[in-house]
């Protein structure tokens, strides 16, 4: 009898800490450049979408064309397959441009996020410079 009691009790403790963990996954991190036409994105923004909606926006600032999910406010990203979209700016600020005036129009892609720390590096296509639609990205 005493090591049934023992095998309820371990399970039961077994339970009691599976119930307390959170079905969240850990977030990961992400970091690395963004280029257009060569250079680095002086000013910007990449943000990652979780698909089907397993997690909220997390959206990584670009400056001098590096970005870093564990440098942000809430830092990380959540891991899967993800939208990402990028807008780049040319980093001069002036009224109603907060990073300065678009140098290309937003950009879609899709990332697999991995679990734990990777480096993705982004260049942007010289087909997303034609025709870009300006739009004020503050309102001072």
């Amino acid at each position: 009898m005493h090591g049934l009691m023992r095998r309820l009790l371990g399970g039961a403790a077994v339970l009691a800490l599976a119930a307390g963990c959170s079905s969240e996954p850990p977030m990961a991190q992400v970091s690395g450049t963004v280029t257009f036409k060569g250079q680095p994105v002086p000013a910007g923004w990449i943000s990652f979408t979780p698909d089907a909606n397993k997690g909220t926006v997390r959206v990584c600032q670009i400056k001098d064309g590096v970005y870093d999910s564990s440098k942000e406010g809430q830092p990380g990203v959540y891991p899967g397959k993800n939208l990402v979209k990028i807008a780049g700016f040319d980093g001069n600020k002036v009224p109603l441009w907060g990073q300065g005036k678009q140098i290309f129009n937003p950009v879609d892609d899709t990332f697999n996020v991995p679990s734990g720390t990777t480096t993705k590096d982004w260049v942007v296509p010289e087909s997303a410079g034609k025709n870009v639609k300006i739009q004020p990205t503050a309102d001072e």
